[in-house]
């Protein structure tokens, strides 16, 4: 019994330490120069919203908040990073995420994407309580027949949490984004 114990102790630590904070909690002063928000209204459309650094009961995540409008040939809200990382052994994304209950987007650009409306997506569904969620980078799709089917994480060039696709005022919030 004990041994099985500090085999499941040494994964969990083993996963943790080949994990990668991306909302880089350490350097959280400097948010508004890491993430930028981006609405359909770069293309015409008249979607609306904002991210902001929220603070409740001493923890500190991210809200994406907003109202999403398919007028206009419209239908986003998103805020995004860039990200560059060396290993190509990463697998996923995880995420701690509650929210006002609907589903949600990971929007991932690559080296190999030239096109703003090149990406590779996956959803989640979001309740209003905190989940944690697992992506692997193998369940996202391509958003055009001609890219790459597949990327590895050494790739990535920006990750993107977008409210897509229909008329709804999300509230997307996040408290944990990690690479694993």
């Amino acid at each position: 019994m004990k041994f099985h114990l500090v085999i499941i102790f040494i994964f969990i630590f083993v996963n943790k330490l080949n994990a990668m904070d991306l909302l880089r909690k350490n350097n959280l002063e400097n948010f508004n120069k890491e993430w930028e928000f981006i609405s359909d209204q770069v293309m015409g459309g008249v979607s609306s919203g904002k991210v902001e650094l929220i603070s409740e009961s001493q923890k500190n995540f991210i809200r994406l908040s907003g109202t999403v409008s398919t007028d206009n040939n419209g239908g986003f809200i998103q805020f995004r990073s860039n990200f560059s990382f060396e290993n190509q052994g990463f697998k996923g994304l995880r995420i701690k995420a509650k929210g006002f209950p609907s589903e949600y987007y990971v929007h991932i650009r690559t080296k190999f994407l030239f096109l703003p409306w090149q990406f590779y997506s996956s959803s989640f569904e979001v309740l209003e309580k905190w989940q944690t969620y697992e992506i692997l980078f193998d369940d996202f799709k391509k958003s055009n027949f001609y890219q790459p089917s597949k990327f590895n994480s050494s790739e990535i060039e920006s990750i993107g949490f977008v409210a897509f696709g229909k008329n709804f005022n999300p509230q997307l919030d996040i408290i944990e984004v990690e690479v694993f």
